[in-house]
């Protein structure tokens, strides 16, 4: 009888791969728990186990109860997530049917203005350099490079000094959205900035742009999560990042740039994406003509 042979290199190894996709899921488990919070509430309020079929009843509520599509979407997305990764269950090809059926509902004339999103409104860049120009020398870099990349917040807080080249006025950015890398530019006025903000703090090539800083502004390199960049930006200026996305957005669209170029600086892959939720929120393009 011969002996059966384990090839612990194989099994090692399995457990690596096993233990990155495990990784994985628990990121998206620690974005998704509390609107799975809210899906287990509900469920338990109305008797009802966890199951794609509490799913549905939960997604009718969420539009009959006057919410926006957008909330449909991540309810949707994040229940799928632990119903699927957490407690084993199988989502049919009828029940992905029937859940993007119940997401047309939306287009139904009484549902149809909670497809309405507003978003950040872009502010006069001039304003906004005006804003920046006051602040401390780690705000300043941090905010003038958000504004002039048009970068979102979770690309933000993972650049680190070594994806910026000074030299060249320019940055590798990670487009998580789109999950490739892409290369911005930047402007004179960013360079010096950036070059003032990396000596005073002692940054070297490992160090995160944004990092962390004590109360007694001692800095920290250490990649911080995306909603506590939202509250230093609405600190340091009184709105949310996405408005220095969309206010740079606008000022190249003003100052006569296409939309590849507004692209190509922006990172979006979708030149209608600009064109629809971008540059429509800014009414002074239209107001010149009137």
């Amino acid at each position: 009888m011969g002996e059966k042979v384990v090839n612990l290199d194989s099994r090692f190894k399995s457990r690596e791969v096993n233990e990155a996709i495990q990784e994985q899921i628990d990121k998206k488990s620690k974005m998704y728990v509390s609107d799975f919070k809210r899906f287990k509430k509900y469920a338990a309020q109305q008797g009802i186990e966890l199951s794609f079929e509490a799913l549905e009843k939960y997604l009718l509520h969420t539009i009959k109860t006057g919410l926006k599509i957008s909330t449909f979407n991540r309810r949707s997305a994040s229940v799928k997530h632990f119903l699927v990764n957490v407690l084993g269950q199988t989502e049919s090809d009828e029940q992905k049917k029937r859940i993007a059926l119940l997401r047309q509902k939306y287009n139904d004339i009484q549902y149809v203005e909670q497809k309405q999103v507003s978003g950040q409104v872009a502010q006069p860049k001039h304003e906004v350099m005006a804003m920046i120009d006051k602040l401390d020398t780690r705000a300043k870099a941090i905010t003038l490079f958000n504004l002039i990349t048009a970068c979102r917040p979770s690309e933000m807080v993972a650049i680190q000094v070594k994806h910026i080249d000074l030299k060249n006025r320019s940055v590798n950015v990670y487009l998580k959205k789109q999950k490739e890398w892409h290369t911005k530019r930047l402007t004179l006025e960013v360079v010096n900035v950036l070059k003032e903000y990396i000596a005073s703090n002692r940054l070297d090539s490992e160090s995160y742009l944004v990092g962390k800083v004590d109360k007694h502004n001692n800095y920290t390199s250490v990649q911080v999560s995306d909603i506590a960049y939202r509250k230093s930006i609405h600190k340091w200026l009184g709105f949310a990042p996405y408005t220095l996305r969309k206010t740079q957005v606008s000022a190249m669209h003003e100052a006569g740039a296409d939309l590849a170029t507004i692209a190509k600086q922006s990172g979006h892959k979708n030149l209608e994406t600009i064109n629809k939720h971008y540059l429509s929120v800014n009414d002074k393009t239209i107001d010149k003509y009137l």
